[in-house]
């Protein structure tokens, strides 16, 4: 803001005064001593004045004069001014002229000296000269201080001051909670915090691929929870790059807690040779109608990838497709008291003709119900129009019936409720992208099971970690996170972006998880709707802000107040590889304690020589069977195939007990 014309007068007038001034203590020095009538009198006078004479008194009297100035002055503002060239070296040039004409006191009484005009020599001019040209140079430069833009306009070009906020440093360890060490930018300096999880809460980590989720989260939440003493399942979608760290950190505990009588399982459906058996329709597990129609729900929606999102007569076969299934599920949970109750029995099962599964179905009353919509069309051996009905299960249950599958899933050797007391499990689901597909919906039968076990209470802590959760289909997973809590479960899910999620969940899923799950991580992220949602979710902060207006008349600069995003989309977007920003969901605290954000916004800081030591000392998974005999030879097809013979063998024992003559 421009002064007034009164201020403008006042510092005009101190101007003129610096200039008389100088004139006054020349006049002084080369005429005190004249003389000209009246004049040394009247000189010898305002001599007396401390601050006119000696002349070394007068200079720092005209510096006074020139800083009164400076401060009171207002000139127009120039934001490219050059503090070196406008202003440091005029002052400094000044202030050496000023002082550097005191070296001529002594020559200006010289009377041999050349005279310019009468009284007045060539010494006196030079000091005249200097004096009056340092104070021109030295005002010039002083009046030049006013015109610096006092603003941060163009510092913070990309706003990190006011984005940077305080954030948790305090390490809250408990005997289930996820502790991440972090970096985070706050007050011009970097500071040391600290990620403190309930994992109980739920946890979602988004993020592209190599932003660093799986290192920066999803892998200190497997070492820490199994130090504290947690059965996992680990879904292992780049198998085994989790399941490494699981067996390691397994192994750490057995040798340094004596009484740690964890299990520790792998399901491999690649190398089989590395897997343990499991058998998820155990007959203990189907111990009702209602049990089996909802594992048959859970297989269909795998199959299909997404849930029943389609509506009239896609939900028609739909529902056609679970009927038929559940009743297989429950004939065979029922039949000789569930001896041949297995997943490759109901594959081979449904790999029979229509006429025969009816012909055995219809056998058991209990299934009529769910078979009535059948019913006519089995009368009247209208077998196209069965086909039309549950054809495609057909199809897609077909895929999954491999020799593999079969001996994987025909034994069992691995308790599902891995939380049980009696026999505490850690359990790897390892996949592989190139199979993710049959793999997935197999898994998605154990998984169905294990978390209907779990989910009680009584149970010790456990948890679910599915890094990549899209690629498999965990049925009813939101209601999981609703629930975990009061059973200790802890919810562990990675994904790249929520379109991805909403992809292969019912949209109606995916928003009832990311509006229930309660601590919520991302790395980098690109698609539009992931960013809105996330900067949603972190909310608003008041941010100070600069603007200026400059013309010919007046500079104005104005600083305002707004709310405005804590971390940007474009931040999110920008995130490098470890760097994370998220919100997690915090325990009650003092009603009267100040409000603090949950928000954090950092770079993961994990002990690198540590990990790198650990990497080291991996070793490969467990091996539990040897299809080498005793002459080395690779048997391996071979017992397959004997097993995969033998259980179709069975099944076609079991058509023919209740076949019936055309």
């Amino acid at each position: 803001m421009q002064e007034s014309k009164e201020q403008q007068k006042i510092y005009g007038f101190f101007q003129k005064a610096v200039y008389m001034l100088v004139l006054i203590e020349c006049t002084i020095l080369f005429f005190g001593g004249t003389e000209i009538p009246i004049l040394p009198k009247l000189l010898k006078s305002f001599a007396k004045m401390p601050f006119l004479f000696p002349p070394l008194h007068a200079k720092f009297a005209e510096i006074v004069l020139i800083i009164l100035i400076a401060i009171g002055t207002k000139p127009k503002k120039n934001q490219n001014i050059n503090i070196t060239k406008a202003i440091m070296l005029p002052i400094i040039c000044g202030l050496l002229m000023m002082f550097g004409s005191l070296m001529f006191i002594d020559d200006t009484f010289n009377k041999e000296a050349i005279l310019l005009a009468p009284h007045f020599n060539i010494y006196q001019a030079g000091y005249l000269l200097l004096s009056f040209l340092g104070v021109l140079i030295t005002l010039l430069g002083a009046d030049n201080i006013g015109k610096i833009m006092k603003h941060k306009l163009g510092k913070d070009r990309w706003n990190i001051e006011e984005e940077s906020f305080n954030q948790n440093k305090e390490l809250i360890n408990t005997d289930y909670s996820i502790n991440i060490p972090y970096l985070f930018y706050y007050n011009k300096r970097m500071n040391k915090g600290w990620i403190n999880i309930n994992p109980f809460k739920g946890t979602i980590v988004i993020g592209v691929p190599g932003s660093g989720k799986s290192f920066g989260i999803i892998a200190p939440a497997i070492r820490q929870l199994i130090q504290k003493g947690f059965c996992l399942c680990i879904y292992d979608y780049k198998y085994p790059d989790l399941g490494k760290i699981a067996y390691y950190h397994y192994r750490l505990k057995k040798q340094h807690e004596k009484e740690y009588n964890y299990d520790f399982a792998v399901i491999n459906l690649n190398e089989v040779e590395k897997s343990r058996r499991v058998n998820p329709l155990k007959k203990e597990y189907l111990t009702t109608l209602a049990e089996a129609q909802e594992m048959a729900e859970a297989m269909v929606s795998s199959l299909q990838k997404v849930g029943s999102s389609g509506g009239g007569s896609d939900q028609f076969f739909t529902q056609s497709a679970i009927n038929f299934l559940s009743s297989c599920i429950a004939f065979l949970a029922k039949y000789e008291n569930g001896k041949f109750s297995t997943l490759p029995h109901l594959l081979a099962f449904m790999n029979r003709s229509y006429e025969e599964i009816f012909n055995t179905l219809f056998t058991n009353i209990e299934l009529h119900s769910l078979l009535s919509t059948f019913k006519s069309a089995y009368d009247n051996k209208a077998f196209d129009q069965l086909e039309g009905q549950i054809g495609t299960l057909k199809i897609f249950l077909s895929r999954l019936a491999t020799k593999e599958s079969f001996w994987v899933f025909s034994g069992d050797e691995v308790n599902l409720k891995i939380s049980d007391h009696k026999n505490p499990t850690i359990m790897v689901l390892a996949s592989d992208p190139n199979t993710q597909d049959i793999n997935s919906a197999l898994y998605s039968t154990v998984l169905n099971r294990l978390l209907k076990q779990i989910n009680s209470k009584g149970n010790l802590p456990s948890g679910i970690i599915a890094d990549e959760f899209p690629t498999i289909y965990i049925h009813k997973i939101d209601n999981l996170i609703a629930t975990a809590r009061s059973n200790k479960v802890a919810v562990l899910l990675g994904l790249q972006e929520i379109p991805q999620f909403k992809q292969f969940y019912k949209k109606e899923v995916a928003d009832t998880i990311t509006a229930i799950i309660g601590n919520i991580l991302s790395g980098s992220a690109r698609d539009k709707s992931t960013l809105d949602w996330l900067e949603k979710v972190f909310g608003k902060v008041k941010q100070k802000s600069q603007s200026m207006s400059i013309n010919n008349n007046q500079t104005t600069i104005s600083i305002q107040e707004k709310m405005d995003n804590l971390i940007p989309a474009g931040k999110i977007a920008g995130l490098r590889t470890g760097e994370m920003v998220g919100i997690v969901a915090k325990d009650v605290q003092n009603e009267t304690q100040e409000y603090t954000t949950s928000a954090i916004h950092g770079k993961i800081n994990l002990d690198m020589k540590a990990i790198k030591t650990e990497e080291q000392n991996y070793v490969d998974l467990p091996v539990y069977y040897s299809f080498t005999d005793e002459s080395g030879n690779d048997n391996k097809n071979k017992i397959l195939m004997s097993n995969f013979l033998r259980i179709n063998k069975e099944v076609e024992l079991i058509i023919g007990e209740f076949s019936r003559s055309a």
